[in-house]
Protein backbone atom coordinates (compact mmCIF):
# COMPACT_ATOMS: atom_id res chain seq x y z
CA UNK A 1 0.00 0.00 0.00
CA UNK A 2 1.36 3.40 -0.94
CA UNK A 3 1.46 5.98 1.78
CA UNK A 4 0.33 9.48 1.03
CA UNK A 5 3.08 12.00 1.71
CA UNK A 6 1.93 15.34 3.04
CA UNK A 7 4.09 18.38 3.40
CA UNK A 8 3.64 20.83 6.20
CA UNK A 9 3.25 24.50 5.42
CA UNK A 10 6.05 26.79 6.51
CA UNK A 11 5.68 28.67 9.78
CA UNK A 12 4.79 32.34 9.67
CA UNK A 13 7.90 34.49 10.13
CA UNK A 14 7.65 37.47 12.49
CA UNK A 15 7.52 40.02 9.65
CA UNK A 16 4.76 38.05 7.94
CA UNK A 17 2.79 37.86 11.18
CA UNK A 18 3.24 41.59 11.71
CA UNK A 19 1.95 42.30 8.20
CA UNK A 20 -1.10 40.08 8.75
CA UNK A 21 -1.86 41.86 12.05
CA UNK A 22 -1.38 45.29 10.47
CA UNK A 23 -3.81 44.46 7.67
CA UNK A 24 -6.35 42.95 10.07
CA UNK A 25 -6.17 46.02 12.32
CA UNK A 26 -6.55 48.32 9.30
CA UNK A 27 -9.73 46.48 8.25
CA UNK A 28 -10.87 45.35 11.71
CA UNK A 29 -14.30 47.03 11.72
CA UNK A 30 -15.19 45.58 8.34
CA UNK A 31 -13.80 42.10 9.04
CA UNK A 32 -15.41 41.66 12.45
CA UNK A 33 -18.19 44.25 12.55
CA UNK A 34 -21.69 44.24 11.18
CA UNK A 35 -21.08 46.95 8.58
CA UNK A 36 -19.85 44.58 5.85
CA UNK A 37 -21.58 41.64 4.22
CA UNK A 38 -20.00 38.19 4.29
CA UNK A 39 -18.98 38.53 0.64
CA UNK A 40 -17.21 41.84 1.42
CA UNK A 41 -15.45 40.18 4.35
CA UNK A 42 -14.37 37.30 2.10
CA UNK A 43 -12.97 39.78 -0.42
CA UNK A 44 -11.05 41.57 2.35
CA UNK A 45 -9.53 38.30 3.59
CA UNK A 46 -8.55 37.42 0.01
CA UNK A 47 -7.01 40.87 -0.43
CA UNK A 48 -4.94 40.46 2.73
CA UNK A 49 -3.91 36.99 1.61
CA UNK A 50 -2.83 38.28 -1.81
CA UNK A 51 -0.70 41.02 -0.19
CA UNK A 52 0.98 38.59 2.18
CA UNK A 53 1.63 35.98 -0.51
CA UNK A 54 2.90 38.65 -2.91
CA UNK A 55 5.54 39.85 -0.48
CA UNK A 56 6.55 36.62 1.26
CA UNK A 57 5.97 34.20 -1.65
CA UNK A 58 4.31 31.52 0.43
CA UNK A 59 1.13 29.76 -0.61
CA UNK A 60 -1.15 30.88 2.21
CA UNK A 61 -4.91 30.81 1.88
CA UNK A 62 -7.51 32.79 3.78
CA UNK A 63 -8.09 29.94 6.23
CA UNK A 64 -4.39 30.03 7.15
CA UNK A 65 -4.65 33.74 7.92
CA UNK A 66 -7.85 33.33 9.93
CA UNK A 67 -6.29 30.50 11.95
CA UNK A 68 -3.17 32.57 12.56
CA UNK A 69 -5.36 35.45 13.80
CA UNK A 70 -7.29 33.15 16.15
CA UNK A 71 -4.11 31.52 17.47
CA UNK A 72 -2.17 34.72 18.07
CA UNK A 73 -5.21 36.38 19.66
CA UNK A 74 -5.65 33.46 22.04
CA UNK A 75 -1.95 33.44 22.92
CA UNK A 76 -1.94 37.20 23.55
CA UNK A 77 -5.00 36.95 25.82
CA UNK A 78 -3.48 34.08 27.78
CA UNK A 79 -0.15 35.88 28.17
CA UNK A 80 -1.82 39.12 29.28
CA UNK A 81 -4.03 37.30 31.79
CA UNK A 82 -1.06 35.35 33.17
CA UNK A 83 1.01 38.52 33.53
CA UNK A 84 -1.83 40.34 35.23
CA UNK A 85 -2.36 37.45 37.66
CA UNK A 86 1.36 37.33 38.47
CA UNK A 87 1.41 41.09 39.03
CA UNK A 88 -1.53 40.89 41.45
CA UNK A 89 -0.04 37.93 43.33
CA UNK A 90 3.53 39.20 43.62
CA UNK A 91 3.10 42.96 43.46
CA UNK A 92 5.93 43.12 40.96
CA UNK A 93 5.66 45.63 38.12
CA UNK A 94 4.07 44.36 34.93
CA UNK A 95 6.49 43.16 32.31
CA UNK A 96 5.99 44.87 28.95
CA UNK A 97 4.20 43.07 26.14
CA UNK A 98 5.85 42.42 22.80
CA UNK A 99 4.97 44.61 19.83
CA UNK A 100 2.88 41.83 18.27
CA UNK A 101 1.01 41.21 21.54
CA UNK A 102 0.23 44.91 21.82
CA UNK A 103 -1.10 44.95 18.25
CA UNK A 104 -3.51 42.16 19.17
CA UNK A 105 -4.45 43.46 22.63
CA UNK A 106 -5.34 46.84 21.13
CA UNK A 107 -8.20 45.12 19.28
CA UNK A 108 -9.66 43.46 22.38
CA UNK A 109 -11.96 44.75 25.09
CA UNK A 110 -10.10 44.90 28.42
CA UNK A 111 -12.74 42.64 29.99
CA UNK A 112 -11.89 39.85 27.56
CA UNK A 113 -8.45 39.64 29.15
CA UNK A 114 -8.91 40.85 32.72
CA UNK A 115 -12.44 39.65 33.37
CA UNK A 116 -15.26 41.67 34.84
CA UNK A 117 -14.45 43.49 38.06
CA UNK A 118 -12.30 41.74 40.63
CA UNK A 119 -14.43 38.65 40.94
CA UNK A 120 -12.81 35.41 39.83
CA UNK A 121 -15.60 33.89 37.77
CA UNK A 122 -14.05 30.43 37.94
CA UNK A 123 -14.86 30.39 41.67
CA UNK A 124 -18.33 31.92 41.41
CA UNK A 125 -21.38 29.87 42.24
CA UNK A 126 -24.67 30.34 40.55
CA UNK A 127 -27.58 31.22 42.86
CA UNK A 128 -29.98 28.40 43.52
CA UNK A 129 -33.42 28.59 42.02
CA UNK A 130 -36.31 28.19 44.40
CA UNK A 131 -37.45 24.62 44.76
CA UNK A 132 -34.25 23.22 43.21
CA UNK A 133 -31.27 21.98 45.22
Amino acid sequence: MAQKVTTRKANFCEAETKMVLTEIRRNFDKLFGKSASSSEKTLLWRSICTKVNGIYGKARDTEDLKKKWRDIRLKAKQTAARRQKEQVETGAPKTPHSELEMMVLDTLHPESVAGVGTMDTSMARLPRQQGKP
